[in-house]
């Protein structure tokens, strides 16, 4: 197909389109310059492929770090709720103030975030999420427990990207109250 050119002198001022006439020759150096880039689109389409394979793996990790984020906050939140129920009988009995007990707060939460001494009662499923350290605070007098935890969440393809890590750390800061 010869290449167009605009022809100028054949346009006037009341004509909608421009008429265009066509070149006799056509260059040969344009003809090779175009066969000799036909190939690159071929070359860059597995670069492209890879791209998006790398972005993907990356996107699914990211979107499973916030979904074990929130299980994580979930957890921790139920987890400090029923260490703010852990009621002080002796000072009950002793004083009638309703305080919370430190000791029993904390291995609730000790219980529900499978931080145990030996081996996890039966039935016990693990999340998919591993409490990397947990501090329990508890203000008797408020009736507060606040569970200050560091989560460490594994990455299902981030290992096969190199430059990506193997885990991530997030950190989740909860407080039950004793209603």
């Amino acid at each position: 197909m010869p290449i167009a050119r605009w022809n100028r002198e054949s346009t006037t001022t009341h004509d909608a389109l421009p008429v265009m006439s066509e070149s006799p020759r056509r260059s040969t150096r344009v003809q090779r310059r175009v066969g000799e880039e036909r190939a690159t689109a071929l070359m860059l389409a597995p670069a492209l492929v890879l791209i998006v394979l790398v972005l993907g793996a990356i996107a699914v990790d990211l979107s499973l770090v916030h979904t074990a984020r929130r299980s994580a906050y979930r957890s921790l939140s139920a987890a400090a709720d029923d260490a703010a129920a852990m009621v002080d009988s002796e000072e009950f009995q002793r004083t009638g103030r309703v305080w919370i007990d430190p000791d029993a707060a904390d291995r609730v939460v000790r219980a529900h975030l499978g931080l145990f001494d030996g081996d996890p009662p039966e039935g016990f499923a693990a999340p998919a999420f591993r409490v990397v350290s947990a501090d329990v605070t508890t203000d008797p007098s408020a009736g507060t427990v606040q569970i200050d935890a560091v989560v460490e969440v594994p990455h299902v393809l981030g290992p096969a990207v190199p430059g990506l890590e193997e885990a991530s750390l997030i950190r989740v800061v909860v407080r039950g109250r004793m209603l």
